[in-house]
């Protein structure tokens, strides 16, 4: 997974002028998530977070962070190392890791936005069992309401989910936050929902499919943007 999000991230393959972590990154796709979410932070009582993955923190920086310690996962090092170097403090912190195998810190609330539609079903599914494993409480993740089958892709594509549906199977949310941040208006559906960790049923994983573990391995060791 490193290598493949490395070569996106470091060839602005999502096509951004404004953030290498792609165009649902920038402010004027985040209007709407930006003026909501520091709501739901006060009701949750929120007192630290782990944005996983966070990019290079560029619409989130602003958010209202104060009494909030917030840390900042990526797969990619080099994002790491330029956040922490320019918005890292006492209470922002940054820290390379891969959320699918790597241990993660505990947090009152994981935001995970346009993450798993990236990653293949099982990858993403075992994002999910770490966050789970971490101990944190809320999840605030990315989900397509209006998606009626989870297709299968290789890491490193992309396909609407919807966390509702096989294999993920989540009862219904706490709360929806509209996130529709393609400003093409393609996906109005676009979502952040809200659910409690320790509510999650993460016991049964989505078999990987030949085509999608060949590609996937393809592009993690020879060639990142390879397509089957």
């Amino acid at each position: 997974m490193k290598r493949i999000f490395t070569h996106i991230t470091q060839n602005r393959l999502w096509q951004s002028a404004e953030s290498c972590s792609g165009r649902g990154s920038e402010l004027a796709c985040t209007a709407s998530i930006r003026a909501t979410l520091p709501n739901v932070l006060k009701k949750l009582e929120v007192k630290s977070i782990l944005d996983a993955p966070c990019g290079d923190f560029n619409w989130m920086r602003h958010i209202p962070l104060d009494g909030i310690d917030y840390t900042g996962v990526d797969v990619v090092p080099e994002v790491i190392e330029q956040n922490q170097r320019t918005y890292g403090s006492a209470a922002i912190r940054f820290m390379a890791a891969d959320i699918a195998n790597d241990a993660l810190p505990t947090a009152d609330l994981i935001i995970c936005r346009d993450c798993l539609v990236h990653l293949s079903l099982r990858t993403g599914y075992r994002a999910l069992q770490q966050f789970q494993r971490s101990g944190s409480k809320y999840l605030l993740v990315t989900t397509y309401p209006r998606t009626t089958k989870n297709r299968d892709v290789a890491t490193g594509s992309w396909r609407s989910l919807n966390l509702l549906l096989p294999p993920f199977n989540f009862g219904e949310p706490l709360m929806i936050l509209s996130d529709p941040s393609d400003d093409t208006g393609a996906h109005p559906d676009k979502a952040l929902a809200l659910w409690r960790l320790d509510t999650l049923d993460l016991s049964k994983p989505p078999a990987l499919s030949p085509q999608v573990m060949l590609t996937t391995f393809i592009r993690e060791n020879f060639n990142p943007t390879w397509q089957w």
